[in-house]
């Protein structure tokens, strides 16, 4: 008896439950009838098509990225740190004459 088969029959012992050996495993290929040749094919007509871009495709793609992360990150970042800034000044210039 190998070390292995020892293990698992001290580990059924004390866990009172049956270990299923790999010798008792019943593997028939022949339960599954499929071909994997018709899969692929299906598969590669569908999606090639769809994802093969030409350079200019992929040019185009990324300048759009570009334009979209300009227009709703660094616009709004930009515009809400000088409006504070221009907020502080005419403020600043507001209150010297008020309260002076």
């Amino acid at each position: 008896m190998s070390q292995l088969d020892q293990l698992r029959h001290i580990i059924a012992a004390d866990s009172k439950e049956r270990v299923v050996t790999e010798d008792e495993y019943d593997y028939d290929d022949d339960d599954y009838d499929y071909d994997d040749d018709d899969y692929d094919d299906d598969y590669e007509s569908d999606s090639d098509d769809s994802f093969h871009l030409t350079a200019q495709e992929q040019w185009e793609e990324s300048m759009k990225q570009i334009e979209g992360l300009i227009s709703f990150v660094i616009f709004p970042l930009v515009g809400k740190v000088l409006g504070r800034r221009t907020s502080h000044i005419i403020w600043r210039r507001i209150a010297n004459w008020w309260f002076i």
